[in-house]
């Protein structure tokens, strides 16, 4: 079956367009075009977040005390709540050695494990505090028992509020007893279970310990998983292989290719 062609001439040049490759053209290169944007907005938005985790480090740390406060205030939406994210904080409490939640199916130098989030009672209330991170059993045919020594801890970290939810299989709910083992600690949505659980409030945001602290674990937060620059790359790469694409079809669809050989000869003789 012959192809069908729509011509059209502009005095020397002439265009040719193949209907299969003129739709594969029209459908791919918006696609491409808008990966590359897109890269663009994210190497925008690690920027943001460096920036910011870099102006937060430089301020006071909260007190325990003072985060249950600001949050209380807060009585808008949650996005709110980004205004103290990154935010130094100093937690005194009572750690109880079964009073944990574990995070399954976290990777650590290609190693199988989990993150212990410890519930450390507060006057206020319960403080969830991601310690970090332990080794597992990759077969799951066991559960470790993190080594949480019981009494008074003074914990350092900061406000950790993630910026989107993370991707989950199910819908989860907060652990009915503890310990207990969810796939993501979604500090927001579980502090109102785990606050009836416990018979006080608990902070409906996360604390990640600072790596240094003598009670942490592996910890070892990144504030940007890609750093804006490679963002930019893959931005480019899109880019690039949309002007290959636009340059291709218009060689294929028209004489460009033809006149410019004619117009090189012309200059030759």
């Amino acid at each position: 079956m012959t192809a069908r062609l729509h011509r059209i001439i502009l005095g020397p040049l002439e265009l040719i367009f193949e209907w299969r490759l003129t739709l594969f053209t029209l459908l791919l290169f918006p696609g491409l075009l808008y990966l590359g944007f897109w890269q663009l907005d994210r190497a925008e938005e690690k920027r943001v977040l460096a920036l910011r985790n870099a102006q937060r480090l430089e301020m006071i740390a909260l007190s325990h005390t003072q985060l249950f406060e600001s949050l209380s205030q807060m009585s808008g939406p949650k996005s709110e709540w980004l205004a103290l994210a990154d935010r130094k904080v100093s937690v005194v409490g009572q750690l109880n050695p079964t009073q944990y939640v574990l995070v399954d199916n976290r990777i650590n130098n290609g190693r199988f494990g989990y993150e212990v989030v410890a519930l450390v009672k507060t006057d206020e209330g319960r403080v969830p505090v991601n310690l970090g991170w332990i080794s597992g059993d990759s077969a799951r045919r066991s559960i470790p028992k993190p080594n949480l020594m019981p009494g008074e801890v003074r914990l350092a970290g900061r406000v950790y509020i993630p910026t989107s939810s993370a991707y989950l299989l199910e819908e989860q709910t907060a652990p009915a007893d503890l310990p207990g083992v969810v796939q993501d600690y979604d500090a927001a949505n579980f502090a109102q279970p785990l606050s009836r659980h416990f018979g006080e409030p608990v902070l409906p945001v996360l604390v990640r310990i600072a790596p240094e602290d003598p009670a942490a674990f592996s910890a070892s937060w990144s504030v940007v998983n890609q750093s804006p620059a490679k963002h930019t790359g893959y931005a480019v790469q899109w880019f690039t292989m949309a002007g290959v694409l636009l340059l291709a079809f218009v060689m294929r669809s028209s004489n460009v290719l033809s006149l410019i050989r004619g117009a090189k000869s012309r200059s030759q003789l």
